[in-house]
């Protein structure tokens, strides 16, 4: 069977909209990730700044503490447990970026950390996270 080159032209781009559609729910790459991922100008660019993020929950560490993205950007100073957040969700976030340093946040914020929160954080000292203002889940439509 031929196939014209107008129809194979217009097959392409449904079959696209169609894999990228599939794709919704997935974690995606954080505006946070990208930047620790760059030099340090980029980490340093973010660091500190307020930022609007859009993406899944990969991992509820505890109630204090969850992440968010395919590489795990840790989320503090949420209440997860009052959200009934679940693996998996779509959020969006809104909090400053700061380096992940357990004793900072939990001063400045105000933060108690359980043990399994604890010991992420250390695990994850100096990354960068976010420590959110505001979580909304994102309702399927």
């Amino acid at each position: 069977m031929v196939i014209s080159s107008k129809k194979k032209m217009f097959a392409l781009p449904a079959a696209a909209a169609f894999a990228s559609a599939l794709m919704v729910g997935c974690a995606e790459e954080t505006p946070v990730q990208e930047a620790q991922e760059g030099d340090a100008s980029a980490t340093a660019a973010i660091l500190n700044e307020t930022v609007t993020m859009q993406n899944e929950v990969t991992e509820i560490v505890g109630p204090n503490l969850f992440t968010v993205g395919e590489d795990d950007t840790p989320v503090v100073g949420g209440d997860a447990a009052a959200q009934d957040l679940q693996d998996g969700d779509m959020v969006q976030v809104t909090g400053t970026v700061r380096q992940i340093v357990e004793t900072d946040i939990e001063t400045e914020w105000g933060v108690d950390f359980n043990d399994d929160e604890t010991s992420y954080l250390i695990e994850r000292e100096l990354d960068l996270g976010v420590v959110a203002d505001d979580i909304q889940v994102i309702e399927d439509n």
